[in-house]
């Protein structure tokens, strides 16, 4: 029982709210949708639902009629000749009428809390321009393929800028946004391909943004999603994401970033990129559209560097670094150029002893606590390079409870290796293999570390024959004598 007060609390008058649902021929699935919208528990005649029917020639109008006939004064359904999605959203944007405006992908769900959970966050901050939520994963008919899809981009950082520049974590149906900030989002470019990352970058510089990190909706992934399909989709959709990076690492104030946000934001291209390579299997495709001036313009942001170095400013002279790679990515000098500014702008952390000499007797911490008693070491790059590599490995590893495979992806950005590290245990089917035991070295690693970690292992796994120093070297052809050498060693 609460005790009274002597005064009573002031109630906050609701805001209304718009649900902005497009749809192209989505007869499958946007009844559902929009059932999801008309369930939540949030006052009725404070949620107005508009649907964009952009052009449907399936059922898809007629389904939409028929709910609204049953909720009259509910849905407003604005109907226009094929434009697109893009386009369809920016008409969306221009009817709604709500304080907040919410979007709805005509082939997700919604929970009933969603709308009210969200609204109380604006209530609390008045700071906030969007929040989003996580969502859970569904095939067609709704079956959870995945709890939590916020889990794919791991921990989301304070600087969601900074995030956003890396991936687009906030889908569609998670979104929420103030309509006061609608003219630094709308209209939405004809060029841009996701509108909910184009509103979350645009947000990002102006408002704070926050997240309710439980699922509030159910994201559905089928074979008309544009992120799934075939492998000329695939690439597509990584080739589109990239040049969504690249025009806001170009384009946007990066000055609220750290200098591991810039790398960091950096990584999320490549990864794309990565991504584009391994799913078209050929290295020989443009994942970029090259202009006739980029050069000139990364050679001019690249002598703007030179002169911030000159001053001291190291902060400035990564940022420039990082814009005049995003105008010229296939110049592996500024990529190189990048991660020693990042270095010099990254504040080193004292150490007690660091006046004191090592003493290259003293063996130091373990490196790799935890590991099985034989270590084996490869370098992610070559794992990589190699697709046969960790297959091989992994078959002659089975049944083997005595070797750990250190992974070295310290010479890539930390986001980029853990991506291809996950990537990789994925695509071989490793996740489940209880006889396997893997330890991965990301970031980058002072002096003493490596030493330590070159000392820690017993042999070396790389695509090259010959011996590495004192220890042996194993190679995918070669690595089935290891588990017998280990058991005989017993």
């Amino acid at each position: 029982m609460f005790p009274r007060t002597a005064e009573p609390a002031v109630a906050l008058s609701l805001p209304t709210v718009t649900v902005l649902t497009t749809a192209y021929n989505y007869e499958q699935y946007v009844g559902r949708a929009i059932e999801s919208a008309l369930a939540q528990d949030y006052p009725p005649e404070l949620l107005e639902i508009i649907v964009i029917d952009d052009g449907s020639d399936d059922s898809t109008p007629e389904i939409v009629e028929e709910i609204a006939a049953r909720e009259p004064g509910r849905i407003r359904i604005v109907r226009q000749a094929n434009a697109g999605y893009i386009a369809a959203t920016n008409r969306g944007l221009a009817e709604a009428r709500g304080e907040l405006i919410a979007l709805l992908d005509a082939d997700d769900v919604w929970r009933a809390d969603k709308t009210r959970r969200q609204v109380e966050m604006f209530q609390l901050d008045p700071a906030l321009g969007m929040v989003f939520g996580d969502m859970t994963v569904v095939d067609a008919d709704e079956a959870v393929l995945q709890p939590s899809k916020l889990a794919e981009y791991g921990t989301i950082g304070e600087n969601r800028l900074a995030a956003l520049l890396f991936e687009n974590f906030a889908p569609t149906s998670s979104i929420m946004v103030r309509a006061s900030l609608r003219e630094v989002f709308h209209p939405v470019p004809p060029h841009v391909h996701a509108a909910d990352w184009w509103i979350g970058l645009q947000v990002a510089q102006v408002a704070s943004i926050d997240f309710v990190p439980e699922p509030l909706a159910l994201y559905r992934m089928h074979a008309s999603n544009m992120s799934v399909g075939g492998t000329e989709r695939i690439v597509a959709e990584n080739r589109r994401a990239i040049a969504l990076q690249l025009w806001a690492l170009r384009h946007l104030p990066l000055h609220t970033l750290s200098a591991q946000e810039m790398l960091h934001a950096w990584s999320g291209v490549e990864r794309h990129a990565r991504w584009a390579v391994e799913v078209g299997g050929s290295f020989f495709f443009d994942q970029v559209d090259r202009g006739p001036g980029d050069d000139a313009r990364a050679a001019e942001l690249l002598d703007e560097a030179d002169a911030a170095a000159a001053a001291g400013d190291r902060l400035a002279e990564a940022r420039l670094t990082l814009t005049a790679l995003a105008w010229d990515p296939f110049r592996l000098e500024i990529h190189q150029r990048l991660r020693a500014a990042v270095d010099r702008a990254t504040p080193s952390e004292p150490t007690p002893d660091r006046n004191e000499p090592a003493d290259p007797e003293e063996p130091g911490p373990d490196p790799f606590p935890g590991a099985r008693p034989f270590r084996m070491l490869v370098e992610l790059q070559e794992l990589l390079d190699s697709r046969d590599m960790l297959p091989a490995y992994a078959e002659a590893m089975r049944g083997s409870e005595d070797v750990t495979l250190i992974i070295d992806g310290s010479e890539l950005p930390r986001g980029l290796a853990e991506d291809c590290i996950r990537g990789l245990i994925d695509r071989c089917n490793l996740n489940h293999r209880a006889d396997l035991d893997v330890f991965a070295v990301v970031g980058t690693q002072p002096d003493d570390f490596r030493r330590r970690m070159r000392e820690a292992v017993q042999a070396r796994y790389s695509r090259q024959e010959g011996a590495s120093g004192q220890i042996p070297v194993f190679t995918p052809s070669s690595i089935g004598r290891l588990a017998e050498e280990v058991v005989a060693g017993d």
